[in-house]
């Protein structure tokens, strides 16, 4: 069973799954042959049967495809799994969607752990280049040869890969409950989250949870956020101050809270109590 959602929607977009009904759209869309040259496995003419063949792929909750909606009309395609590779109408182009489309449906695919997303996009193919790049893909050096339905032939091209841990360190969860902020912890919190470490000596206060101070740098990259539910988190108050850091290590084990002082745990507790609850439980 897959942890990926059925629908998502935006303020602008819906994701949804494949069905019969879209298959005449989808033999349009990719029956246009400028559309149709940059997908390896897209045949000229683009028929029925072809587009049924999408829709055997997306019958599969495996590989995560999804119809790209808008207004209630079709305009493109994604899938996620084993490769990444999308489309989308000409008349929708140039208004941001398939960005909008991508950074929604990678933030649900790395919302559990899995495994990194490889795009291979043709050396010409310009538009999807400078897409994948302003997403965060990163370029792998050694180029490949794939073969072309379109062109008839095999073109150069580059994979494009992105991580979890790529991904949400370029697009950090940001959660907010009340007068409360939890975003991942990043290096520059050092100093901050060190006045919150246990103090050597201090019985009872020393779990074994947290490192000693000159073990911080390592121990925020070893539980740098990597899904959205995992990690080392501060929390901000509504002053951007931090005022508490929070661990979870991994799924399943109960979540490790430190504040900056008691005063601010009598303060705050409660309401950050609420918002672990229902985020990070």
């Amino acid at each position: 069973m897959s942890d990926f959602p059925e629908v998502i929607e935006t303020a602008d977009i819906r994701l949804r799954p494949m069905a019969v009904s879209d298959l005449n759209g989808v033999v349009q869309q990719l029956g246009e042959p400028e559309t149709a040259r940059w997908m390896a496995a897209a045949r000229q003419p683009f028929e029925h049967r072809d587009a049924e063949d999408i829709l055997a792929i997306g019958q599969d909750p495996a590989h995560r495809l999804r119809i790209v909606e808008q207004d209630g009309t079709m305009i493109g395609g994604l899938c996620l799994v084993p490769d990444l590779w999308f489309w989308l109408d000409r008349s929708a182009r140039g208004h941001g969607i398939m960005s909008q489309a991508l950074r929604t449906a990678i933030t649900a695919h790395f919302a559990r752990p899995a495994p990194p997303l490889i795009a291979t996009c043709r050396d010409d193919n310009l538009p999807s280049q400078t897409l994948l790049s302003r997403l965060g893909f990163a370029r792998r050096p050694a180029g490949r040869r794939m073969f072309f339905h379109v062109e008839g032939r095999a073109l150069p091209c580059h994979d494009h890969v992105m991580t979890s841990g790529q991904w949400f360190q370029l697009h950090p969860p940001v959660l907010r409950h009340g007068r409360l902020t939890l975003r991942p912890a990043v290096q520059k919190d050092a100093a901050t989250l060190m006045a919150m470490l246990p103090r050597a000596g201090n019985a009872g206060d020393d779990d074994g949870v947290w490192p000693r101070p000159e073990a911080l740098p390592l121990f925020i990259e070893l539980h740098r956020c990597r899904t959205p539910d995992r990690g080392l988190f501060v929390v901000e108050d509504q002053h951007t101050r931090v005022i508490a850091m929070v661990l979870r290590a991994a799924t399943g084990l109960p979540v490790e809270i430190r504040y900056l002082s008691p005063e601010e745990a009598a303060c705050h507790t409660t309401e950050l109590e609420a918002m672990l609850a229902r985020h990070l439980c």
